[in-house]
């Protein structure tokens, strides 16, 4: 091949790169054009109110991202306009405007095809453009992902047999008799060329196998609003993953949070503390109610573990440095994460849903708030691969954050059509959609939809687990690894409730089984066999951080509300330690549920303040009108004694399940110790209680008779049996 040849092939070639590199620029420019029309919050559009100071926050940081972005179609454009040159040189011989008037469509054509197969994949990425609904709808009653596959296979084949004839009849020709060796070379390059970009497409797809060295390991994987229902003959095969696991693992069928919202569960799992002793009490807490305590997973990094935590949203929990976790892995904190949420580059999710789109932009790719643009099941291998290559460094623990049961609730293929009605409208099959919690709210989906979505999203959350899991069993680590999994909170459809069937499912507004049970499994090191294969007994989530550390030879939390599970692992018993629970903030009035109960904080954006840095959180005065209206109680596994603040001041007592007996009462009387030392307890009379807070008794186990005159209809008065505080 003569200098000649290689320079005029060059120059081929990067003029190729160079117009599909300006067709990616003007794709998203037209995408830009879109977003700017809809209403962008950050971009260059007036804001009035609380969103002013949304907008302040994020415009500083988006010129950084926007570039990242524009990086991505033009690198992706430029590949796509190599592979759209190749698939040209099948019909024409020449070079200059002609080749490349060309170009331009098969340029689409693969781009085409390339949305057809990521619409298969993950509908939500298309759903908000009313354009393609029609065909959209299609496609996910029908379609299958070999379909879109099978066409571009073909479109495609067809070229090269093209180019493979004209390439025979070339040969043919010169070949024979000498003829010019650059024609020979040209088509030589450009069969490079094709393969260059078979082998760059391989190699963003193809996992990455590490090798591992056997340390101890410890991973604990959590499942957002996992329900315990969903296991066995109820769960209607909801979670295949999670019943593997289970037959290596003991399951505790009776395990509680504390409190039914991630954020502030997630912090009393780390601290084995009860919320009102963490300062984290609802979502989106100010960093100044933070009540710093140690974590067990500073236990671990102080004794020379790796620690890593990973989530893939953000919004709601977010993991700090005073989570102990040395190495954190999650989306940027704050407003630029609800911004992202309106920069929808839809192209994105054809471009990045790849090892190094994920590198490049993970803020897009790895942010499970961008509904289709994020690609849970590549995360998910993309994660297994990084658990892997972690537990091959040294001793490991290892938390993740499975979401995929949260807002915007976007099943993925093939999860999305297996539990809803596909007569049900195509807005509703592909997210999850709000519609306020209000008696006889109109335009409300039914119940069975409502809970057909969340098994979806169940189903693909167990669908990444397994993704773990798997992973751990091909590097032959699963066996000796200690594993916790487990649910933050359960979910309530308002079964109770028939005027509530299409309202949008809560967590953390009421205190039952419902939303407070959780899923809780632990397989020790050495799988089957290892311990019993359930356990009846009461279990909380403040549990398990003890549990951890106990198992691992680490020394234990000091001032734990938790206590170690490890005697009911090996078969024993331990003292029965109540849970106490209450409830968090929620886009639900607790009036909905309780009328006469204090109306509690406000539920609009004003609640929310914005730090100079971006983050959001809650304001102050709201935050205190949440702890006032929260309601508290404790279970012991036969019942709930309740504590509901009313609009005149007084606060409720109820009891669910045995209320009779000494034990409910010690259980009250427990409650009542537990209330007293929570911030807002001076501020707070139970009705029918004598008011001795001010007394100079020292804090014990067991109330005085004074203390429990009457707490729920037909209950005898007396003194209660004593009964040990939890932890």
């Amino acid at each position: 091949m003569s200098v000649r040849t290689v320079a005029s092939f060059l120059r081929a070639a990067s003029g190729r790169l160079a117009l599909g590199s300006l067709l990616g620029l003007l794709l998203f420019a037209a995408e830009t054009v879109w977003l700017l029309k809809a209403g962008v919050v950050g971009v260059d559009i007036p804001l009035d109110g609380p969103y002013a100071a949304l907008a302040a926050a994020v415009r500083p940081l988006l010129p950084g991202v926007i570039l990242r972005v524009v990086a991505v179609y033009m690198v992706a454009g430029g590949l796509l306009g190599l592979g759209a040159a190749v698939l040209t040189s099948a019909w024409t011989r020449r070079g200059g405007w002609v080749a490349l008037a060309l170009m331009v469509p098969h340029w689409v054509g693969l781009l085409l095809f390339w949305a057809w197969d990521r619409a298969l994949a993950r509908p939500a990425l298309f759903d908000d453009l009313p354009a393609v609904r029609p065909v959209l709808a299609w496609l996910v009653d029908h379609g299958e992902p070999w379909q879109a596959r099978a066409a571009a296979g073909a479109w495609v084949a067809v070229h090269l047999a093209v180019l493979a004839w004209r390439g025979a009849r070339g040969l043919r020709r010169f070949v024979a008799s000498g003829g010019p060796a650059p024609l020979r070379a040209e088509r030589a390059a450009w069969a490079v060329v094709a393969g260059v970009v078979v082998v760059l497409a391989v190699a963003v797809t193809v996992r990455r196998v590490v090798p591992s060295v056997r340390q101890p390991l410890v991973v604990l994987i959590g499942i957002d609003a996992f329900r315990p229902d969903r296991l066995g003959a109820t769960g209607h095969g909801v979670a295949p993953q999670v019943e593997r696991f289970l037959q290596d693992a003991t399951l505790f069928t009776q395990a509680y949070t504390p409190v039914a919202q991630t954020e502030p569960a997630w912090r009393s799992l780390l601290t084995a503390r009860w919320p009102y002793r963490t300062g984290v009490r609802y979502p989106l807490t100010p960093d100044a109610r933070l009540v710093l305590a140690p974590t067990f997973a500073q236990r671990f990094t102080d004794a020379g573990w790796r620690t890593v935590f990973a989530t893939d949203c953000s919004r709601f929990h977010f993991e700090g440095p005073a989570s102990g976790f040395a190495r954190r892995w999650q989306p940027p904190r704050g407003a630029i994460n609800f911004a992202l949420e309106k920069l929808r580059y839809r192209a994105l999710g054809l471009f990045a849903d790849n090892p190094a789109g994920a590198a490049w932009v993970p803020e897009f790719i790895d942010n499970r708030a961008l509904a289709g643009i994020h690609d849970p099941m590549g995360y998910a291998r993309r994660l297994s691969d990084g658990l892997v290559a972690e537990a091959g460094e040294g001793p490991l623990l290892f938390a993740f954050h499975a979401t995929a049961a949260h807002f915007p609730g976007d099943p993925v293929y093939p999860f999305y059509r297996r539990y809803v009605s596909s007569s049900e409208p195509l807005e509703r099959r592909l997210r999850m959609h709000f519609a306020p919690v209000s008696p006889g709210a109109k335009g409300a989906w039914n119940r069975a939809g409502a809970e057909g979505l969340y098994d979806e999203l169940i189903a693909q959350a167990d669908a990444q687990v397994g993704t773990l899991l798997d992973a751990l069993r091909a590097s032959g680590r699963y066996d000796d690894a200690l594993i916790v999994l487990m649910s933050d909170h359960g979910e309530s459809f308002h079964a109770d409730r028939p005027d509530l069937a299409g309202a949008t499912s809560v967590h953390g507004a009421r205190l039952g089984d419902e939303e407070n049970r959780i899923l809780l499994a632990v397989k020790m090191p050495g799988g089957r066999g290892a311990g019993p294969a359930q356990v009846d007994a009461l279990a909380r989530l403040v549990d398990v951080g003890p549990t951890l550390l106990e198992l691992s030879g680490l020394s234990a939390l000091p001032e734990s509300d938790g206590a170690s599970l490890g005697p009911l692992l090996r078969g024993e018993g331990r003292p029965l330690t109540p849970l106490y629970a209450e409830t968090g903030y929620t886009h639900v009035s607790p009036e909905v549920f309780d009328p006469g109960h204090w109306p509690g904080a406000p539920r609009t954006f004003d609640a929310y303040r914005l730090r100079p840095d971006g983050v959001v959180e809650m304001g102050d005065d709201a935050g205190t009108a949440v702890l006032r209206e929260k309601d508290t109680g404790a279970f012991d596994g036969q019942r709930w004694v309740v504590d509901r603040p009313q609009a005149d001041g007084s606060v409720r007592r109820t009891c669910m399940g045995d209320c009779e007996g000494a034990d409910a009462r010690a259980l009250a009387d427990w409650l009542d110790d537990a209330t007293e030392r929570a911030p807002e307890s001076a501020s707070r009379r139970v009705a029918g209680h004598v008011d001795d807070r001010n007394d100079s008794r020292p804090p014990g186990n067991v109330r005085p008779p004074q203390r429990l005159l009457r707490v729920w209809p037909g209950q005898p008065q007396g003194a209660a049996h004593p009964q040990p505080r939890g932890g």
